[in-house]
This record gives C-alpha cells, sequence and structure tokens, in this order.
C-alpha cells in the first residue's frame, strides 16, 4: 500500500472518531434535559465538517513535516494534535464589544457573558473551557491517526520484509 493510501486511511479515521468523541463529550447533558434536542445531526455533520478541515489543512501538513524530519511517534502528534486543536478557538478570545449584553446556561446556572461588551468572568471560564475541548477533539484525532497510520505502517513492512532485516541489523 503506497504511503498516501496510508495517511489517507488514518485522515478518514481521525476524521470519523470526532462526531462519536463529540457525543460523548454532551451525552449526559443530553440524556439529562427534559426537553427534546433538535438539530443533533446537522451539529454532528458540523462536526465532521469542522474535523475535515482541519485534518486536511493543519493535520496532514503537519504529519508530512514530522515524516520529513523522523519525528513521528505518539509524543510529537499527541503534542500537535493538541496544539491544532486548539489554536483556531485560541485566537477569538472574549474581546470588548461595546454596548453589548449577552447570557447563557453555564453548567446549569444563568450567568452573564458580556455586561455593556464587557467580558465578564464567565466568558473567559466559557473560553477557557472551549479551548480545552478542541484541544481533546485534537489530542483524539492525533492518537487514532497515529495508532491507525502505524498499524498500516507495520502491515506494509511485514509485506514487504523489510522489518525483519531491521530486527536483525538492531
Amino acid at each position: 500500500m503506497p504511503p498516501y493510501m496510508r495517511i489517507s486511511i488514518a485522515s478518514v479515521a481521525a476524521i470519523a472518531v470526532q462526531p462519536a468523541f463529540f457525543f460523548a463529550r454532551i451525552a449526559p447533558d443530553y440524556f439529562a434535559s427534559s426537553t427534546p434536542v433538535y438539530g443533533l445531526g446537522l451539529l454532528l455533520a458540523a462536526v465532521v465538517i469542522v474535523a475535515s478541515a482541519a485534518v486536511l489543512l493543519l493535520g496532514i501538513p503537519t504529519f508530512l513535516l514530522l515524516r520529513k524530519y523522523e519525528r513521528v511517534n505518539r509524543t510529537t502528534l499527541a503534542i500537535a494534535g493538541i496544539c491544532l486543536g486548539m489554536m483556531p478557538t485560541a485566537l477569538g478570545w472574549p474581546r470588548n464589544l461595546g454596548g453589548y449584553s449577552s447570557a447563557q446556561n453555564w453548567h446549569g446556572k444563568y450567568v452573564y457573558t458580556y455586561i455593556n461588551g464587557v467580558p465578564t468572568s464567565y466568558a473567559w471560564l466559557n473560553y477557557v473551557e472551549d479551548v480545552l475541548y478542541f484541544g481533546a477533539h485534537g489530542l483524539i484525532g492525533a492518537l487514532v491517526f497515529y495508532v491507525v497510520w502505524r498499524h498500516l505502517e507495520r502491515s506494509a513492512e511485514v509485506d514487504s520484509g523489510d522489518v525483519f532485516s531491521r530486527e536483525i541489523f538492531k
């Protein structure tokens, strides 16, 4: 199997795990809700679209760069996954929004996130929580990518007989 095929299959796996991880993350709220939750399918589709863009635009180029410098291992991919997952969200920190006020339900408590354009501590807590959630998505995607890619890589080595010559000359 050519290398681009192994990378493609690992990328699909990294994308496919995202809706399951997202649903596992929201499951307690979903099952605790007394009212029906509408639009869950659309939300899961959005997760797939965002994950696809992240893997294609950020993940694969990062993997290829790490592979070029022979730094591909689970630790470097985990760190890259966390950083790449957090990066787009981290750039959108709460700013002063002149005259804007808003509130939301935050973990069962109705709180103000902006008062007259100034972000409250809850806006910052919500921001940090979102950044961590996206980092977790990046971590899960990177680790799934690594496990699938490594499995396919080892299968290719066994098929070519290369793994045996490596073991002999270690």
